[in-house]
């Protein structure tokens, strides 16, 4: 029991901030207030709306399907998240040939990834049930009994989807590896999935005014299909023995079963993940033998990095899918796509000046996809303990920053081409707003690329456990979205306010040329000598 909380103890130390940004030489209480900090604003967000909802529902005498709502809404996320999030924590760890190394039975490494990633759905989840919970406690009643009752509520409330959620992550894992391009169909399917999330995210507006006008009718289901959140509806107006019975019945039973069916197929996929592909035919014609120079080793090395993670895949190239999915709804509906947009934004725009400023708009699309495209703020991180092998090979260091740079443009500036082709074909788009999107299409990716290196220089994450952590909770990658994002809007929203004209859309292309050739420099002359300190 001793050796089982230990390891406990350890697994859970790693990897299970939901905003891990770790610093060498952050201090201690900025470590603690950071996140807290981003939770509030979250939580804040999260509780504007369950208010407004709670203003409309109060009246019609259906205030107790504010809380129904939330459990449902939040066990839905928690079912993406856990399937998503079970990639990392549950097949690809690793520490995994570690414990399976060591003298722990099945069912116990099994039950320390399942908790670890219950924990971790337990602290996204009060997130969103926290605030929830407090405005509907506002327009009832707050006491002892409410607060017990809510709290065992929101411990309880992720077993089951987390549960399903790993599930759903088991099978995307089981048939990505039945086929030799494993990588390839567990990107697939995880990318299909995410932009699911994004869709619903993208319409959470129509999704939020539906749930309140159809909130009697969603309430009959929820009760048909996702029973706990009625029964810790039912405890919280009107505490019975028997319901929490019930309750406490369906969400332990299924995950000791999950545990025990889990931890018998557990070990066959993972070790299935884990295989090298091992050719069966080995030939040699006429003893040739290609030799690389060494920038184009070095870029061949970072396209297997890249192409060898799903996580980092799915992360850092998610905007170049973004990219390419938009172009496609610009081909197929250009108004009903802008319309959504401007409606989110709250500004009217004719469609004789959609008509008329397309060219325009796709030019924004690139440049704010290209800043949401952040390859290389992982690219060091990822390196890894092998930091110190890539800085011995002869090679000086200026070469190996460039050709992560290279490697990020041949990642997505081909596939920006690709759409720039598709928009210009359909639209029939004029030679000058070809020739500056096409200069965009170059620029703009390059600096972003550079940017995220010159970050990732600046906060490496060397010692992280696995590739999740490295893409999606370090400082590198945390400042370059958000820098990202902001450089997005901000030079969208200067070609919008100056009317889309020709002139400036030059201006900001010749101004992050300059900015590309500045970066570089900087890059050849202080960031080779911070890269030959790292360790």
């Amino acid at each position: 029991m001793n050796k089982l909380i230990t390891l406990i103890k350890a697994t859970m130390s790693q990897d299970m901030n939901l905003f891990k940004i770790k610093r060498k030489n952050g201090s201690k209480i900025s470590k603690i207030i950071f996140p807290i900090f981003l939770s509030i604003i979250l939580m804040f967000c999260i509780g504007t709306y369950a208010w407004g909802m709670a203003e409309i529902l109060e009246p019609l005498g259906l205030i107790h399907v504010l809380l129904s709502i939330f459990i449902i809404l939040t066990a839905v996320i928690t079912i993406f998240e856990g399937a998503y999030k079970s990639q990392g924590i549950l097949f690809e760890a690793r520490d995994n040939d570690l414990l399976f190394s060591l003298p722990i039975t099945k069912k116990a490494i099994f039950f320390i990834r399942a908790l670890k990633l219950m924990t971790f759905q337990l602290l996204y989840n009060s997130l969103f049930l926290i605030p929830s919970v407090i405005v509907y406690g506002i327009y009832t009643k707050i006491n002892i009994y409410y607060c017990i009752i809510s709290i065992l509520m929101i411990i309880m409330s992720p077993i089951i989807p987390t549960f399903i959620g790993c599930f759903i992550g088991y099978v995307i894992k089981g048939i990505s590896s039945k086929f030799k391009s494993k990588k390839a169909v567990q990107v697939i399917l995880s990318t299909i999935l995410l932009l699911g999330i994004f869709y619903l995210s993208f319409n959470k507006e129509k999704l939020i005014s539906y749930l309140i006008q159809n909130a009697v009718n969603i309430d009959d289901i929820i009760k048909k299909i996702y029973y706990p959140a009625v029964l810790f509806n039912s405890l919280i107006i009107n505490f019975d023995i028997t319901n929490f019975i019930i309750l406490l019945a369906i969400s332990i039973i299924p995950a000791i079963l999950f545990i025990y069916l889990g931890s018998i197929f557990y070990f066959k996929i993972s070790s299935k993940s884990s295989e090298k592909g091992i050719s069966k035919k080995i030939t040699v014609k006429n003893n040739k033998y290609n030799v690389k120079t060494p920038l184009k080793a070095l870029i061949t090395k970072e396209l297997k990095r890249f192409f060898s993670s799903p996580v980092f895949i799915i992360n850092a190239g998610f905007g170049l899918v973004l990219m390419a999915v938009a172009t496609i709804g610009l081909v197929v509906n250009s108004k009903g796509l802008i319309d959504g947009i401007l409606n989110g934004m709250e500004l009217e725009i004719s469609a004789e000046t959609i008509a008329q400023k397309i060219s325009k708009i796709y030019f924004c699309l690139v440049v704010f996809m290209s800043f949401m495209t952040s390859i290389t703020s992982s690219m060091i991180s990822l390196e890894g303990k092998n930091i110190e092998i890539t800085k011995s090979l002869p090679v000086h260091s200026k070469k190996i920053l460039l050709s992560k740079i290279i490697t990020s443009n041949l990642i997505s500036i081909p596939i920006i081409l690709i759409c720039d082709t598709i928009f210009f074909v359909y639209f029939k788009i004029s030679i000058l707003d070809i020739l500056l999107i096409t200069l965009a299409s170059f620029v703009f990716p390059t600096f972003s690329a550079i940017l995220g290196l010159i970050i990732n220089l600046k906060h490496p994450k060397l010692d992280a456990n696995s590739d999740t952590e490295i893409v999606k909770q370090s400082m590198s990658s945390f400042i370059a979205v958000f820098s990202g994002m902001l450089l997005g809007m901000a030079t969208t929203a200067i070609t919008v306010i100056n009317g889309m004209k020709n002139n400036v859309v030059i201006i900001e292309i010749l101004v992050f040329l300059l900015a590309d050739i500045l970066l570089w420099q900087y890059i050849s002359k202080i960031g080779t000598k911070k890269f030959e300190k790292l360790t």
